[in-house]
């Protein structure tokens, strides 16, 4: 072998400009596939810490429904009055055997809705959605567990204001949602002013809440709409309202009127004629209105509807001491609502963050593609050098088998040759590549897009070179030099070596 590596590194040697060029793709992919992989991990683990830390936590538990959803809502193209969240089921026992739990940290209740935001009901908020939409102040809404949801997520900040107290109608907005609602009214919004939320789900809803601070979550971007509010708001917004199931008894006269065709029977032939309009009423200027509220009757099961189900969640949001119990938990708590017959849905932070949470695997899908791309591409070059140098090379060949080498020996040779080129030039890659994202995280590159700072994990370019990518990567060219070689080497092992020695 010794041998044979020495004759590889010769031929390298002899044939500079035909080595350079092999060598030169395969340098280039291992270092493209080095960094790209660098950057497609440093947005998983990203997003991962971004949603874990700020919105989702490490597991979700919610009810079960045919349509896809997320915490930030229903993901059917087309969102319908049918297509409500499902909340937790039996919320009690779910909630205790979550408690009991040691490797659980903290457990809090999460509701979610739509809104627009106005300063007051001037029916611009829904104007706005029709024919001035760039001005529209739309808000994804979460009912939180005032009392829990702020240890669950404790780099949560406030910029202004205070928390919302238990039982206060109030709203934290982010940054970018608060300058909307000053730009749109020209004028400072500051905790204490009202603000009125129209809801847009299941029917219109409308709730004036009063605003209680601005909010920050340190690297997520400021601009995404998410708003925090206390449940009992978001259960009305959602339409998580005390339904009222009443029975309406009809007497026969009723009954009758219902089955007549007769307009007048219904309604009388004096409605519209006689002397109903044609003479001047009477007032009596002695009657009193202080009891005027009477008339409109018993209003206890309208006011029903307008009060919330106060044990509804759509989500049970859970933290771990230890990241790592993570799946093992879910596995648990699946079995085991399972065998209590419950349809509860245990999820990752990636479920619970619906589309959002898959960003990092799309981005890590379309680059492996593309490597699959250049990679085929190197194959081929490679290969076509490989044939052309076997033809220079074909009186050596010749000369070789005419001296009693064996083919097994010829093909060994060629299969050295290009794995030395393949390993020589794949870790020379992977050391410009190392260094190179050394030298990028000592600048500490600043990221201004906000999305950017989502996917990449932090506010500068941040990249780790992995252990197992770098390995990964140079077995990967190892693959691609013994497959460049295969044609080649049946190119040669063709060589009769009269015909080759005749060649000189």
């Amino acid at each position: 072998m010794p041998v044979l590596i020495r004759i590889a590194f010769r031929n390298m040697w002899e044939h500079k400009a035909k080595s350079l060029i092999i060598g030169g793709l395969l340098g280039m992919g291992v270092l493209i596939m080095i960094v790209g992989n660098a950057m497609v991990d440093s947005a998983a683990d990203g997003l991962r810490r971004g949603y874990i830390e700020s919105y989702t936590g490490d597991v979700m538990v919610s009810g079960v429904s045919e349509q896809p959803f997320s915490i930030f809502g229903s993901e059917s193209m087309e969102m319908t009055d049918d297509e409500e969240l499902p909340i937790v089921p039996e919320y009690e026992t779910v909630y205790a055997k979550l408690t009991e739990d040691p490797r659980v940290a903290s457990v809090s209740g999460l509701v979610t809705s739509f809104g627009l935001l106005s300063r007051d009901y001037s029916e611009d908020a829904l104007a706005d959605v029709e024919t001035d939409s760039e001005n529209m102040i739309f808000g994804i809404i979460f009912g939180v567990d005032l009392s829990t949801y702020f240890d669950l997520f404790p780099g949560l900040t406030l910029k202004e204001g205070s928390l919302p107290k238990p039982g206060e109608n109030a709203v934290l907005l982010p940054q970018g949602i608060k300058d909307k609602l000053d730009k749109k009214y020209n004028t400072t919004f500051v905790p204490g002013d009202k603000i009125l939320i129209t809801g847009i789900m299941g029917g219109m809803r409308l709730r004036e809440v009063t605003l209680a601070g601005i909010y920050d979550r340190g690297e997520v971007n400021e601009n995404a709409p998410f708003i925090i509010s206390d449940a009992d708001t978001v259960r009305v917004l959602a339409g998580l309202t005390m339904s009222v199931d009443e029975t309406i008894e009809l007497d026969a006269s009723q009954t009758s009127l219902l089955a007549s065709d007769n307009p007048d029977d219904i309604f009388g032939g004096d409605l519209f004629g006689g002397d109903m309009i044609g003479e001047a009423a009477v007032v009596d200027t002695d009657v009193q209105f202080d009891n005027a509220a009477s008339l409109l009757g018993d209003t206890s099961k309208r006011e029903l509807l307008n009060t919330a189900q106060s044990g509804s969640w759509h989500f049970l949001l859970v933290r771990l001491t230890n990241e790592n119990d993570t799946y093992p938990f879910i596995a648990e708590m699946s079995d085991w609502a399972k065998e209590e017959g419950i349809q509860a849905r245990v999820a990752d932070w990636k479920e619970a963050a619906g589309t959002y949470g898959k960003m990092a695997d799309l981005v890590r899908v379309i680059f492996n593609i593309a490597i699959i791309v250049i990679a085929i591409v190197a194959v081929i070059i490679i290969m076509n050098t490989l044939v052309i140098s076997i033809i220079e090379r074909t009186a050596e060949i010749g000369t070789m088998r005419a001296l009693g080498a064996k083919r097994s020996f010829v093909r060994l040779m060629f299969l050295t040759e290009t794995l030395t080129q393949s390993v020589f030039f794949g870790l020379l890659g992977a050391g410009v590549a190392v260094v190179g994202m050394l030298v990028v995280n000592a600048f500490n590159i600043p990221l201004e897009n906000g999305f950017a700072q989502l996917l990449l994990g932090g506010e500068t370019v941040h990249l780790v070179p992995s252990a197992g990518t770098i390995i990964s990567t140079i077995v990967a060219v190892f693959l691609v030099g013994w497959l460049a070689h295969l044609y080649p080497v049946s190119i040669a092992l063709k060589i009769q070596p009269v015909k080759a020695m005749q060649s000189e």
